[in-house]
Parts: C-alpha cells; sequence; structure tokens
C-alpha cells in the first residue's frame, strides 16, 4: 500500500499534465476558411473585369486580304502573245480605230439631225390629235370648231412637209460622205492587211 499511493499519484499528475502541454504544442495549420458567399460574389465582377482590360487579337482580316489582292492580280501583266500572234494585232488595231470613229461619226450625225427628226414626230402627234378631235366635232355638229382644226392642220401639215424635208436633206449630206470615209477604213485596214502578209513570207 505504501507503493501504490506514490504511483497513483504519479499517473494523476501525469493525466493532469498531458492537457497542458497538449495546449502549450503549436497548433496544426489549417486551411483558410472559404470566402463567404457575398465575398466571393464581389470578388467575382473584379475577375471578370480583368480579361477585359487586355486588349483582345484582332481577327484576321480576310476580306480585306482578298480585296488587296484582286487589284494585284487584275494588274498582273497580261501574257506575251506569240511572235506570230504579234503580227496581226496591227490588223485588229486597224479595225477598232475604224469602229471607234464610226461610233464617234454616228453620235455627230445624231446630235446634228436629231432636232429636225424630233420636230417631225410632235407635227405629227398634233396633227393626229387634231384629226381626233374634228371627228369629235363632226358628231356634236360644231362646224365652226371643224373648220378651225382644219385650218390648224393645213398648217401643220406644210410645217411637217419643210421639217421632213430638212431632216431627209440634212441626213443626205451625210450618207453621201458615208463612202469617203469607210474609203479610209479600207486603206487602213489593207495596209495592216499586207504588214501581216509580209511577215508571212
Amino acid at each position: 500500500m505504501k507503493f501504490r499511493l506514490p504511483f497513483l499519484a504519479l499517473v494523476a499528475a501525469l493525466v493532469l499534465a498531458v492537457p497542458a502541454f497538449a495546449q502549450d504544442a503549436p497548433a496544426k495549420e489549417e486551411p483558410p476558411p472559404a470566402p463567404e458567399p457575398a465575398k466571393a460574389e464581389e470578388a467575382k465582377p473584379a475577375a471578370e473585369a480583368a480579361p477585359e482590360a487586355v486588349p483582345a487579337a484582332e481577327p484576321e482580316k480576310k476580306p480585306a486580304a482578298a480585296a488587296a489582292a484582286a487589284p494585284a492580280a487584275a494588274a498582273a501583266p497580261a501574257k506575251e502573245l506569240s511572235a506570230c500572234a504579234k503580227t496581226f494585232a496591227p490588223l485588229a488595231d486597224s479595225y477598232k480605230a475604224a469602229y471607234d470613229d464610226m461610233q464617234k461619226w454616228i453620235g455627230e450625225i445624231d446630235a446634228a439631225t436629231g432636232g429636225a427628226n424630233e420636230k417631225v414626230a410632235t407635227l405629227q402627234k398634233q396633227i393626229q390629235d387634231n384629226e381626233a378631235a374634228i371627228t369629235q366635232a363632226k358628231l356634236n355638229k360644231e362646224d365652226s370648231k371643224v373648220k378651225d382644226l382644219n385650218k390648224q392642220n393645213k398648217q401643220l401639215w406644210a410645217e411637217l412637209d419643210a421639217a421632213k424635208k430638212t431632216a431627209s436633206t440634212s441626213c443626205s449630206t451625210y450618207v453621201k460622205g458615208v463612202s469617203d470615209r469607210v474609203r479610209k477604213y479600207e486603206e487602213a485596214i489593207d495596209k495592216a492587211l499586207a504588214g501581216v502578209k509580209s511577215q508571212g513570207k
């Protein structure tokens, strides 16, 4: 019994000492607490705003590149003709020159004779309208109106004949001159043709 009491006292002292030792020991590192929902939501807009601060890479501008390539392709030199084909180029040019000159001349004829033709068309329309009015006046037995309209038409017919003559005269002047013009074209074409033939000898 003498030995048991000190032993029990020692055990009791150890039991009481263990909690105190446990309190003095360094606490284990614990992970930081998760942010509260409100704080997490506040941090989210800031994170989403960050990518906007960085300028996004511009998309590849394929249409612009294609548009820039088109003029470059158009500006590319045409395939050079063979030596034989080149000999026919002056002949083609002579035909084109004749065509262009004829188109220009036709424009001059239209400018010079267009007014006379318009006057003819206007007078014809007036005569037709008067004829219709005369017919209606006869049905209504308006003799005085019929007489006036017939008088107007007589004057209009005289003007129409004169306008037709003017249009015909102005046109005939160009008809007479076309032979000389065509002859000049033929001379230029014949000269170009002789050049082609001389290359083939």
